[in-house]
């Protein structure tokens, strides 16, 4: 699955996805805070990995959790794009 043209939208830093994908962007507003359970939802899978993203930063307590959570993200993204290309995760080259 490819991320959809219609979850991007433009704010006051930059461009957002979904209601958690973005610079200080979370819960669909700026300067949000995601919740648990999430509210609002996430819309599809790559928003799903920037809510889980969010919480991540939002408990992490040392420069080394905010990395890992980084680190995911990219890998879950990388992950979601090769699928849509019909790779699989032996395939990766990170």
């Amino acid at each position: 699955m490819l991320p959809q043209l219609q979850y991007f939208h433009f704010g006051d830093n930059g461009l957002y996805y979904g209601n958690y994908g973005g610079l200080d962007y979370s819960a669909g507003v700026e300067d949000g805070t995601a919740q648990v359970p999430a509210d609002p939802p996430p819309v599809d899978a790559y928003d799903q990995l920037f809510y889980e993203h969010d919480l991540a930063l939002q408990q992490a307590s040392s420069p080394a959790e905010r990395l890992e959570a980084h680190i995911e993200v990219v890998e879950g993204v990388y992950g979601l794009f090769s699928q849509a290309n019909g790779a699989s995760a032996a395939d990766w080259h990170i």
